[in-house]
């Protein structure tokens, strides 16, 4: 079975929050749901501290806590190993909410059901990628095969802080390599 796996290139993100918009758009979410979110991080210490972005949305794992506490099988795996969700079998338990360590499934007040990120398995096909990949116009964003991936960008690593310990081996890739405009300015005016 194919393991389909999002690559995040830290470098190239400038949180435009594109991608989440996108996303939400195309799934019809409501005010404060996201299925994709862009957060903004500082690290390292004056003169040299820098600010990296991290989007992440469902991270498809391999052994999905999600999946293991659904108790009507809502949340499966599906044949091409992405993780997906029946909102028809929904019963709005939220175990999945709770057990997920991504924050990725996301409660749906007004349908009393849980929803989240399919990677776009309706459209996929005939976009070629999930939206929020077609919709990052600086391509740091990927999504593919996990070992194809992996081979493609032998930097990468599925945990950065702030992300929890990896104990449901996410199909999450990203470069967390120092940006580039951050190495160019430390350059000229340090």
């Amino acid at each position: 079975m194919t393991r389909y796996a999002f690559y995040f290139d830290s470098t190239r993100c400038v949180g435009c929050k594109t991608c989440a918009v996108a996303c939400k758009n195309k799934n019809g979410l409501g005010p404060m749901q996201y299925f994709r979110h862009v957060t903004s991080f500082e690290t390292g210490e004056y003169p040299t501290a820098t600010l990296y972005n991290l989007s992440i949305g469902c991270n498809h794992c391999d052994d999905p806590a999600c999946v293991r506490v659904c108790p009507v099988e809502s949340m499966h795996i599906a044949d091409d190993g992405t993780v997906q969700h029946d909102d028809d079998l929904c019963i709005g338990c939220q175990s999945c909410v709770k057990a997920c360590p991504y924050g990725a499934p996301q409660y749906c007040e007004d349908l009393t059901i849980v929803r989240k990120c399919n990677a776009c398995a309706d459209t996929r096909d005939i976009d070629g990628a999930p939206t929020c990949v077609a919709s990052c116009s600086m391509r740091a964003l990927e999504f593919g095969d996990y070992d194809e991936l992996m081979a493609a960008h032998p930097e990468a690593l599925n945990k950065i802080a702030p992300l929890p310990e990896p104990t449901t081996d996410p199909s999450l890739l990203i470069n967390a390599r120092e940006s580039a405009l951050a190495e160019d300015f430390r350059q000229r005016f340090l």
